[in-house]
């Protein structure tokens, strides 16, 4: 059985006069475009602990990233050289999906084996001589 977990990751709180320089419409003092990747680490290490203690073995850590833009156009009287404008994109990572698979425990493992093993040499089921078929 696998186990799909998403962990998002946050932006950074900007120091002082830098937040005022920032867009509006996140908190004044965080970051529109640099991700806090220390927390996102920390985040990442706790819900791998907790997949751990819940019998969940890692099988691989994808990066989610989303974008943003913007532009704008300058027109001028008609002019080739009064039109213009300009543009910007960037990308960041939004978070992470992690996918675990559950461990069986060993004993579980071993049973199943000596199972199959069983069937191999019995394939046949057995039946009582005086028993009706």
């Amino acid at each position: 059985m696998n186990k799909v977990l998403y962990v998002p990751a946050h932006f950074q709180t900007l120091p002082g006069k830098a937040a005022d320089a920032w867009s509006k419409k996140k908190s004044p003092g965080e970051s529109d475009s640099l991700v806090d990747g220390e927390r996102l680490s920390r985040d990442i290490a706790a819900a791998v602990e907790t997949l751990n203690t819940e019998g969940y073995e890692v099988q691989s850590i994808m990066p989610i990233t989303s974008g943003k833009y913007d532009f704008a156009a300058i027109h001028g009287s008609g002019s080739v050289f009064e039109s213009g404008g300009y543009g910007y994109g960037y990308s960041f990572t939004q978070g992470v999906t992690i996918i675990a698979r559950r461990i069986e425990p060993k004993s579980a493992v071993m049973d199943a084996a000596r199972i199959q093993e069983e069937n191999e040499l019995n394939p046949l089921p057995l039946f009582d001589q005086d028993s009706e078929i």
